[in-house]
């Protein structure tokens, strides 16, 4: 398995260019269900890109259980609702991990923003724009399943990543979750990761079967951008609340993430993509949020 990792990166390396994008983009990891390792993905994967020199933001959309704070090992003082209330300004609540990520803790505060008065919605969307020019790739790490917050968190974004496993139930929710991302709205590049793989073979045929029967019954299109092998060391790291990419670079599983990273900039650099930037990401979660 190392082999065929290092094989990928070398590739991915040897056409890889500098990547600027006009616009921040917005990403949304999200899946069927629970367990298949989302929010570690989402933390890594911020790790991954940030050696890549690409600035980052974490938004932490699971307002039920929010889990990236946990996954850095810190407390943040502050999340959206302050900003709502007015009593802190955006570069307040941007919380710094390592490597230039920042954390935006989003807890409940964001159903509110579709009831703000219009001086109070003022005051977020002038706050909000800033971002634009703080980060390159705004992460949302959003809750499982097809509730109504997931689903207006991925229909403003420009692209979806579908977190699943090889497990028959896995297979199945995400299958639940690309039926209710096609019938969104707005439309958002749908990018598939395969978590916990024995081999190469196993990931490939999992994502046959989801493609085919996507293909086939939803006809929408679907990418696979890289597959993570099982390993005990990402357990060890939820545990101690340090990221893989902190305390084992070197592992299988974070080379994995390493090299979803290339892939994803790889993709951005040989297919031009229109990205709504921040402003269009803000401007349609408000209106799902209103329609409500």
């Amino acid at each position: 398995m190392y082999d065929q990792v290092t094989k990928l990166r070398r590739l991915v390396k040897e056409k890889e260019e500098e990547v600027k994008l006009e616009k921040m983009r917005v990403i949304t990891v999200s899946s069927g269900k629970g367990g298949v390792g989302k929010t570690s993905l989402v933390v890594n994967l911020a790790l991954a890109l940030a050696e890549r020199e690409y600035r980052v933001i974490i938004l932490d959309g699971d307002l039920g259980l929010a889990n990236v704070d946990v996954a850095f090992g810190v407390i943040p003082d502050y999340n959206i609702k302050h900003l709502i209330s007015g009593e802190k300004e955006i570069e307040e609540i941007l919380y710094p991990v390592a490597r230039g990520i920042k954390i935006f803790p989003g807890a409940s505060g964001i159903v509110e923003l579709a009831n703000l008065e219009k001086e109070q919605l003022k005051n977020v969307l002038v706050n909000m724009g800033r971002l634009e020019k703080m980060t390159d790739i705004l992460l949302i790490d959003t809750g499982a399943g097809i509730g109504q917050t997931v689903l207006s968190f991925i229909s403003a974004a420009d692209d979806v990543f579908v977190v699943l496993t090889p497990a028959p139930t896995a297979m199945t929710d995400a299958y639940g979750l690309i039926k209710a991302i096609s019938s969104l709205p707005t439309k958002v590049n749908i990018y598939v990761v395969i978590n916990m793989v024995d081999n190469e073979l196993e990931a490939q045929q999992t994502y046959a079967r989801l493609e085919q029967a996507v293909t086939k019954f939803l006809g929408v299109p679907i990418h696979l951008i890289g597959w993570i092998y099982k390993d005990p060391l990402v357990s060890r790291s939820v545990m101690n609340q340090k990221p893989v990419g902190f305390t084992n670079p070197h592992s299988i599983a974070y080379e994995c993430v390493q090299w979803i990273a290339g892939n994803i900039m790889e993709n951005y650099l040989r297919s031009p993509k229109v990205n709504k930037g921040i402003k269009g990401f803000i401007y349609t979660l408000l209106r799902l949020q209103k329609e409500r």
